[in-house]
């Protein structure tokens, strides 16, 4: 009954569109055509130290 439930709802909010297994893929592929972006990384600064955790 659960399965069903589930094949219902995927079915509901599908668009008939196959779901994406590469998600970097697919939005490179939906926004590519808008052209790129280069975004500035931020230097890194040095690592934090551990929380103590008492």
């Amino acid at each position: 009954m659960e399965e069903e439930v589930r094949v219902i709802l995927r079915e509901a909010v599908s668009d008939g569109k196959a779901i994406p297994q590469d998600l970097a893929k697919f939005t490179r592929e939906c926004f590519s055509p808008l052209g790129g972006i280069e975004l500035e990384l931020p230097p890194r600064g040095p690592m934090r130290e551990p929380p103590e955790l008492t």
